[in-house]
């Protein structure tokens, strides 16, 4: 990408297993006040083994999972590094089967599903491949590609669906709003069949309602059954412009819908996402379109789908772009991303404790 902010913070939230990155209940506190955000007191732990940007992220058992990522050369990495908070330690896995960015996680159990991205150092062609890696046991394999390649797209597991949304198309710059899913019950049924045809049409990615304002660097979450697909960019290699736009999709009725806009245009923060007590966090990112344009933000926001509203709740130490942010064990964890747009990196490791309720 043109404008990759070069250092990843990573902020970790302590035990966090889905999507939401955080093992708390994600539905039945949505008419709750709001936490106080803005009395985090902050420590630093063991910084990330490297310093990388955009890296996709995921929790298992209280641990964090750290995929790749754009190295300072803007390579990207294959590398895979696990944080365990409770001796704070990072371990390394084994490498993903290719270096590839522009990928977002969704996570089903130990069991972590990627789709399509960028491969090899910027700029990389963009791939249909789909890969699932296997926390249990440290291994990779391959799923089912995409019909199209694309990269940047959003994706999300409900009702035992996998969901991917928006993104870039091959050029690496045409926004797309094609939507597809994947039945992951089936496709497990049919590694037991005989008939390899059979298998073939079912395990297929299936057509869904498109994305309203097709975007790339589109955040998905998932909260009370339902996907959401929160702001972005339009335009990729020429020109990017953070957009507001936030749209909801009901698996029920296969239909989007327009939720209130961000405060500014905003875009890299897919890995620093979280649905935590029945509301969506958002830390740090890129505001280009905004005035003055920000390039990189420093600020937590937080949507509440009752009231259908955002608000800023929060700061960090320090701005970053594209961080990694998870909640595990009552804390709010911060590692890596970029201190500018896009250098230097930084491969800091920030904690704190979680707010109490005002």
């Amino acid at each position: 990408m043109r404008c990759i902010c070069r250092t990843l913070l990573v902020i970790i939230v302590l035990n966090v297993t889905s999507i939401g990155r955080t093992d708390e209940p994600v539905s039945g506190a949505a008419g709750r006040d709001s936490l106080d955000w803005s009395a985090l007191e902050w420590k630093t732990a063991a910084p990330s083994p490297f310093a990388r940007v955009e890296a996709p992220v995921a929790v298992v058992n209280g641990k964090i999972y750290l995929f790749g990522g754009f190295t300072d050369s803007l390579q990207a990495s294959n590398r895979v590094d696990v944080y365990d908070p409770t001796n704070d330690s990072w371990a390394r896995l084994k490498d993903m089967p290719t270096g590839v960015t522009h990928l977002n996680p969704a996570q089903d159990g130990k069991t972590i599903w990627f789709a399509g991205g960028f491969k090899g150092r910027h700029p990389g062609p963009v791939t249909t491949e789909v890969w699932k890696y296997d926390s249990a046991s440290d291994t990779w394999s391959k799923g089912p590609p995409l019909p199209e390649p694309r990269a940047g797209g959003g994706l999300a597991i409900v009702n035992r669906n996998l969901h991917y949304f928006g993104g870039y198309k091959a050029d690496r710059n045409t926004n797309s709003g094609d939507h597809w899913s994947l039945a992951l019950d089936k496709r497990t049924a049919d590694k037991r069949t005989a008939d390899k045809r059979t298998a073939d049409k079912r395990t297929a990615w299936k057509r869904e309602a498109n994305l309203p304002d097709p975007r790339g660097h589109v955040s998905a979450a998932v909260l009370d059954g339902k996907i959401y697909a929160l702001g972005g960019d339009h335009g990729h290699d020429i020109t990017q412009i953070d957009v507001d736009s936030c749209h909801r999709f009901d698996p029920a009725t296969n239909k989007w819908s327009e939720i209130a806009s961000l405060p500014d245009g905003r875009s890299h923060f897919e890995s620093s996402t979280i649905v935590y007590q029945g509301r969506i966090l958002v830390v740090g990112g890129r505001c280009n379109s905004s005035k003055p344009p920000r390039n990189v933000v420093g600020d937590i926001l937080e949507y509440a789908p009752k009231a259908d509203r955002w608000k800023v709740v929060g700061k960090l130490p320090e701005k970053v772009l594209a961080p990694v942010a998870v909640i595990v064990a009552g804390r709010l964890v911060v590692i890596g991303g970029g201190l500018n747009n896009p250098r230097p990196l930084t491969a800091i490791t920030r904690f704190a404790h979680l707010p109490t309720d005002k």
